[in-house]
Formats: structure tokens, C-alpha cells, sequence
């Protein structure tokens, strides 16, 4: 089927050794990282999160850090775009003091109301630190 035939790629480059070659099936492509030969392929790295030794060709880099395939589907499923808390607070200036102060780490207040129907209790939305930056840069 033509509409799913590979993109040709001239010349392959190594990310780790900068060896070159025109054959594509002789590099390992890492998701996240780029093409590597087969020796760098073949070496073993750690796991920047759990720290288990795992060869080159196996980890995925994601947000910039070495993942194994368990750590790596971990961080996917917690690595949620958007999240809501609820609070109670008197006045919308304490709603906002305590949604900044108990922001969950990687993440940016974006949003803060009231909840239907209520006086006292406020949902604070928020998104991902690095969805945030790249939607507003």
C-alpha cells in the first residue's frame, strides 16, 4: 500500500557516536532520542527513574530523562494534562492562597471557581507545567 511505505532517510546518523550509514535497518531508532547504531544500541544505560540496567535500544526518553518500558508506561498514565482539586475557603483571596500553595508539583494553576451551588467550596483546575509552557509560549 503506498500510503504506508516508510519515508527514505539519505543518511542515518548516530546520536551517541556519530557513526554513519544509509541502511536503516542497521540503527535502532529510540523514541524520543533519535537513531543509534548497533554497538551504542547495545550498551547498557540505568533507568534515570527506577535505576534498573537496560540496553540503549530498549528505553524511551520522555521529558528528557531515561525511562525502562515499566517506567515509562507509569509515567504515562500519571502524566495526566489537566487536574482538579476542591477547596474550602471564606473569600476568593484564600481560594487562591491555598490553591497556589498546595499546586501539585509539575503543575500550573490555570483556573480557579466556584463550585455550583456552593459558597464555601472552590475547584481549582490545573494543567501540566510543560503543556502549559509550549500552549502559551
Amino acid at each position: 500500500m503506498l500510503g504506508h511505505q516508510p519515508k527514505r532517510v539519505e543518511k542515518i546518523v548516530c546520536k551517541v557516536c556519530g557513526a554513519e550509514t544509509d541502511r536503516p535497518e542497521a540503527f535502532f531508532l529510540v523514541t524520543g532520542f533519535g537513531y543509534v547504531c548497533r554497538t551504542c544500541g547495545l550498551q547498557p544505560v540505568s533507568c534515570d527513574v527506577c535505576g534498573a540496567r537496560i540496553r540503549r535500544m530498549t528505553v524511551t526518553v520522555f521529558r528528557g530523562k531515561i525511562h525502562c518500558l515499566a517506567c515509562y508506561r507509569s509515567e504515562r498514565e500519571k502524566g495526566e494534562k489537566r487536574l482538579t482539586k476542591e477547596y474550602l475557603a471564606e473569600s476568593i483571596e484564600e481560594a487562591v492562597r491555598t490553591s497556589l500553595a498546595e499546586a501539585p508539583e509539575g503543575y500550573v494553576l490555570v483556573g480557579l471557581k466556584l463550585k455550583y451551588s456552593s459558597k464555601k467550596t472552590w475547584i481549582a483546575e490545573y494543567e501540566r507545567e510543560d503543556i502549559f509552557i509550549s500552549r502559551c509560549s
